[in-house]
């Protein structure tokens, strides 16, 4: 985990991490399967390493995405060993619930000595094609990877029934959303919150700064609900990153996103629920 959240909501990465003379509280930023913050208390492993990268470590929540899966055996299986491809750099966008872990992922070493009948180690085979594989990741936490500038330049989406694409190809800040470009595609839109308008659906439809043609996101009522927004206004000067549809209103022509279910997200969060 290479970014992590202080009291007030505000991103840190490792690198600024690195820079500063005391560490302060920070918690995991990560989102679990019912949309709820992960909030784990953290602590930084490697930090003045010759020989590992630095990284943000925590005891995550149960389907924390920012967490590594692990095997449903018991402790100490150590698994056995099974050809497969290389794993791609391809993340699954959660639209809902996770699927539950199906294996380990190497990070916590087992007892070599007990090897179970169902658990299996992949050990990579270059000569295979790609494994069809990715890692779980919540819309919340890849605004937090965009705004700490840690979003690999090749990894690839996985998005609902969509086959993987580039996220350079379907990710578009605001101010590049255009609607010569965008209109009538899907894409993942970001920004921040300059303003807000009541629709008479009770959604909100945000006004994002700098967006390019006004493109604006609108957050339906069930999504409302979702995030347990009470105070609309206090979502002006956060960040906002939802995935939908451009289009243009029937009535204005005004050009619009409209945020599917459970792909709106904001930052600093709405909801912070630490453990």
């Amino acid at each position: 985990m290479d970014a992590a959240m202080d009291a007030n909501g505000n991103l840190v990465s490792i690198d600024q991490a690195k820079e500063l003379a005391s560490l302060p509280n920070l918690w995991c930023p990560g989102e679990l399967p019912d949309g709820s913050a992960c909030g784990a208390k953290v602590w930084t492993t490697a930090m003045h390493s010759t020989k590992r990268a630095a990284a943000f470590a925590a005891h995550h929540g149960d389907g924390c995405d920012e967490g590594s899966e692990r095997s449903a055996d018991a402790p100490g299986d150590a698994g056995h060993e099974h050809a497969a491809g290389a794993r791609p750099l391809r993340w699954r966008m959660r639209i809902g619930a996770s699927e539950p872990s199906t294996g380990p992922d190497g990070r916590r070493r087992p007892d070599v000595s007990r090897p179970e009948r169902f658990t299996r180690r992949f050990a990579t085979d270059r000569t295979q094609e790609d494994a069809d594989v990715s890692a779980q990741r919540s819309f919340s936490t890849l605004l937090v990877n965009l705004l700490a500038r840690s979003v690999p330049e090749a990894v690839e989406l996985v998005i609902g029934i969509r086959g993987p694409v580039l996220a350079q190809r379907v990710v578009a800040h605001a101010r590049d959303a255009f609607a010569s470009r965008w209109m009538g595609e899907e894409l993942i839109i970001w920004g921040k919150v300059s303003g807000l308008v009541r629709t008479q659906w009770d959604g909100l439809m945000l006004r994002v700064e700098d967006a390019a043609d006004g493109v604006a996101i609108l957050v339906d009522k069930t999504n409302l609900v979702r995030l347990e927004i009470a105070d609309v206004n206090s979502l002006i000067g956060r960040h906002v990153i939802a995935y939908g549809t451009y289009t243009r209103g029937s009535a204005t022509q005004r050009p619009y996103v409209r945020a599917l279910h459970a792909s709106v997200a904001f930052n600093p969060r709405v909801m912070h629920r630490r453990r």
